[in-house]
């Protein structure tokens, strides 16, 4: 059966002793950041121990069990990667007992839940790259290798004559502005001009 560990009022040390242990026992368990304290002042959260813990025991997925008051520092504990995470639910935070200040009404519950799939949903890929929907905003605002300076025809190219900004129409992109230094321009160029492909021999 899943086994949760808060890990609240608690050493690294001792930490790294529970996970042992329990890994002895039990593969299917996680570990969650926790600070017992209630309501959670901000300065006490200590997200970061998310990064430790990733960092020190890979094969488990690491969670947040949140004290604090409202949503957001839980979501971004599932920004910074929490896979798993835990609060406490009352029907009125006005009731006796510190926890109850330090729980979620329902409706913030759902709120909470809502923000938590939309962070998931723009976590997204890690591989950077154009992306279908930048396509109109590169055709229009891509940036273009430009002459800096009036180009005569026959000249030979080096860097100092060129500079990068939005240009029309689109040309060399500035990427391959290194690969024109040394070539020849086929015709004359005005300042500001697009430097293009069948410009250059």
């Amino acid at each position: 059966r899943p086994m949760v560990v808060s890990t609240g009022m608690q050493s690294m040390e001792t930490i790294r002793r529970v996970y042992k242990t329990v890994k002895e026992h039990n593969q299917k368990f996680t570990l969650l950041q926790c600070t017992s304290a209630y309501p959670l002042d901000p300065k006490e959260v200590n997200l970061s121990v998310i990064r430790k813990y990733q960092e020190e025991f890979p094969d488990v997925p690491i969670g947040y069990s949140g004290h604090e008051k409202g949503i957001y520092i839980t979501v971004a504990a599932v920004a910074m990667g929490a896979k798993v995470v835990e609060r406490h639910v009352t029907l009125d935070k006005t009731w006796k007992g510190n926890d109850h200040e330090a729980s979620l009404e329902p409706s913030e519950l759902a709120e909470l839940v809502r923000a938590i799939r939309l962070v998931e949903t723009a976590m997204g890929s890690p591989v950077k790259q154009m992306l279908p929907c930048e396509k109109t905003c590169h055709d229009k605002l891509g940036k273009s290798v430009i002459a800096k300076v009036k180009i005569p025809k026959a000249t030979v190219l080096s860097l100092d004559m060129f500079a990068v900004k939005v240009g029309e129409p689109k040309g060399i992109p500035p990427e391959h502005m290194q690969q024109l230094v040394g070539k020849k321009i086929k015709v004359d160029v005005e300042e500001d001009d697009s430097i293009l492909a069948d410009m250059i021999e």
